[in-house]
């Protein structure tokens, strides 16, 4: 396909017994990793790492053929594929009174977005292979992440954490008020 041209249907087909393949390679792996989320009650849940995943896959697809196309590097396309990511999974973090959440669910983002350009590459049995392990760590080190939150030793663990954060915001409120002072009751060279 000369590279300003539009495809034909032939093309299309072509590329399909290529890259088809990948798309489906790319909803199996994002559906596996989004039904863990989607279990759990998670803002990205089974449609969002399903789209995630097939978009990632399409966008590397298209820097792949463009760039053996048009001679040029496909990794750009996959570096701003990951800068957006990032953009993503900041936006599901999200501060409840004293605690953070939605890390993992950020995380499972960025290893949905992994997956996708994995199997837009082409490494479609790495890509499935890729989602299935992130389900096993999503879905069986679940009861050990409990297990640990709610351990007495943990919590202490946590608790002698807080106490010391606690003191060091004091000593350095306390700092901040005496350099404060300092400075008001100081005068200025002249």
């Amino acid at each position: 396909m000369p590279p300003l041209s539009n495809e034909s249907f032939d093309q299309f087909l072509a590329l399909l017994t290529v890259y088809g393949p990948r798309m489906v390679a790319a909803i199996i792996s994002g559906g596996i990793i989004g039904f863990e989320n989607q279990i759990y009650g998670k803002p990205a849940g089974l449609r969002t790492n399903i789209l995630l995943c097939v978009g990632c896959a399409l966008v590397t697809i298209v820097s792949i053929i463009t760039g053996t196309t048009l001679h040029d590097s496909p990794t750009r396309i996959t570096a701003q594929i990951l800068t957006g990511i990032g953009f993503l999974g900041g936006g599901v973090i999200l501060r409840q009174s004293d605690k953070i959440k939605g890390v993992t669910t950020a995380a499972t983002i960025f290893v949905n977005a992994a997956i996708g350009i994995t199997v837009g590459s082409g490494f479609i049995f790495s890509g499935v292979a890729a989602a299935l392990l992130a389900s096993v760590v999503l879905f069986f080190l679940k009861p050990l992440d409990l297990m640990i939150d709610r351990s007495p030793f943990f919590t202490r663990l946590r608790q002698r954490g807080f106490i010391l954060e606690h003191h060091r915001k004091k000593r350095d409120e306390t700092i901040k008020a005496i350099a404060t002072q300092v400075a008001e009751n100081s005068t200025p060279p002249v």
